[in-house]
């Protein structure tokens, strides 16, 4: 066999052990374990300028809460301390309005959760 085929075969080889190596470490992207299961919002909470979640956790380990989105725009938040769920959100909601709210968690699912009436939120 020539030495291109051989060349090419390393690495094929190369290339198939790093993409197993790197699903190993990660997980597949397609994998139903990955999915905005491991965290769930229980409650909504509405106060002057802020919007607090309570977070129910259905994983073993540490979730952590990378990013908040409010109706599509990216806002600050603050997570409570240690051992407690509640996930302040800076928001200027209006009495009556919707909001659409989207948390994204450091393994990069995604937690969904809609206010229909920002007079009746919990």
């Amino acid at each position: 066999m020539s030495r291109r085929f051989w060349s090419l075969a390393a690495v094929f080889v190369t290339v198939v052990v790093l993409a197993g190596g790197f699903a190993f470490m990660h997980g597949v992207p397609w994998s139903s374990s990955s999915g905005g299961g491991e965290v769930t919002v229980t409650r909504a909470t509405l106060r002057p300028g802020q919007i607090v979640l309570t977070l129910k956790s259905h994983s073993d380990g540490i979730v952590a809460i990378a990013q908040a989105i409010v109706n599509d725009a990216y806002v600050n938040f603050q997570a409570g301390t240690p051992g407690t769920a509640d996930l302040a959100i800076d928001y200027p909601w209006i009495e009556g309005e919707s909001y659409d709210i989207e948390l994204l968690t450091s393994t990069g699912a995604s937690v969904d959760f809609q206010i229909e009436d920002a007079s009746t939120a919990s």
